[in-house]
């Protein structure tokens, strides 16, 4: 595995047009060894809203002297340099970063994007969720370095679950992402090579390449899906990350532009919610 960044940003929030980067925190790592790490606080040029300084614990007088985003850009980019740029819903950071003409030539992995696929009967899918039912220390911070490195911990399990899986499987997932913008492939791509030399049947390769990878469906009887008893509440932060800017939803309907403001109010609403999402 050549190196990778896993990036986190901190903001005052959703909106990359309106608002600004607080915290940055980078690990360079290849395989399970960590190359570097490097995080800065960034001075917004305004005020941080108060449910922010709930979330991350910054304040306006942690960042009153530090950098503007202008003066550590050489540093960010010298750490990064054409290294693959994985995140956590990474498409959100880097909607921030490259409105500055940084990583935009970067290839991008979402471990959020990763495990929707190898990781499907999670409960939930971001950060804290992810790195609790995979193993991974999370400190729940809210901090940029912390989540790059929960980011990191995330990605290596996920790419072990890649190398586990049958081969047939991994091969007609990369297939069927190849004309799709899926932030899974490359890692998927580089688990197929690193089993290049695994021994595999040619009907299973030829079925994988160029042949559904289920031909027959079940004709078994399902019953009806029934409520719970219990119905578990809504995860605020894993919602909001759906709906901000630059999340899954604007990456999946791109031409809604008309709705942007509206949802982007969603997402900051459900921030300021309290934990059990009641706003009422």
């Amino acid at each position: 595995m050549e190196s990778i960044v896993a990036l986190d940003i901190e903001t005052t929030g959703l909106d990359p047009d309106k608002e600004a980067i607080i915290e940055i925190g980078v690990v360079r790592f290849r395989d399970h060894r960590v190359e570097a790490e490097w995080s800065t606080l960034l001075n917004p040029g305004r005020r941080i809203p108060p449910f922010i300084t709930q979330l991350t614990g910054i304040t306006d007088q942690m960042v009153v002297q530090a950098p503007s985003i202008r003066e550590i850009l050489p540093t960010l980019v010298e750490f990064t340099g054409n290294t693959p740029i994985l995140g956590h819903n990474v498409r959100f950071d880097l909607a921030f970063l490259r409105k500055h003409g940084i990583l935009r030539n970067n290839t991008i992995l979402d471990s959020y994007e990763m495990a929707s696929v190898l990781y499907p009967n999670a409960g939930r899918y971001n950060l804290g969720a992810l790195a609790q039912a995979l193993g991974v220390p999370y400190p729940a911070t809210h901090r940029a370095l912390d989540d790059a490195r929960a980011t990191r911990g995330v990605f290596l399990r996920l790419y072990e679950e890649a190398l586990v899986m049958p081969l047939p499987l991994l091969a007609e997932i990369i297939r069927l992402s190849e004309q799709v913008d899926w932030a899974g492939y490359w890692p998927l791509r580089l688990a197929l090579r690193a089993r290049s030399k695994e021994i595999a049947s040619a009907d299973s390769v030829r079925h994988s390449y160029f042949g559904p990878l289920f031909e027959k469906t079940s004709a078994q009887s399902l019953a009806p899906l029934q409520p719970l008893e219990e119905p578990q509440p809504l995860d605020i932060d894993e919602v909001a990350a759906l709906l901000e800017p630059g999340g899954v939803f604007a990456h999946e309907f791109p031409s809604l532009n008309i709705a942007r403001n509206r949802w982007r109010c969603c997402a900051l609403w459900l921030r300021r919610c309290p934990k059990d999402g009641i706003c009422w």
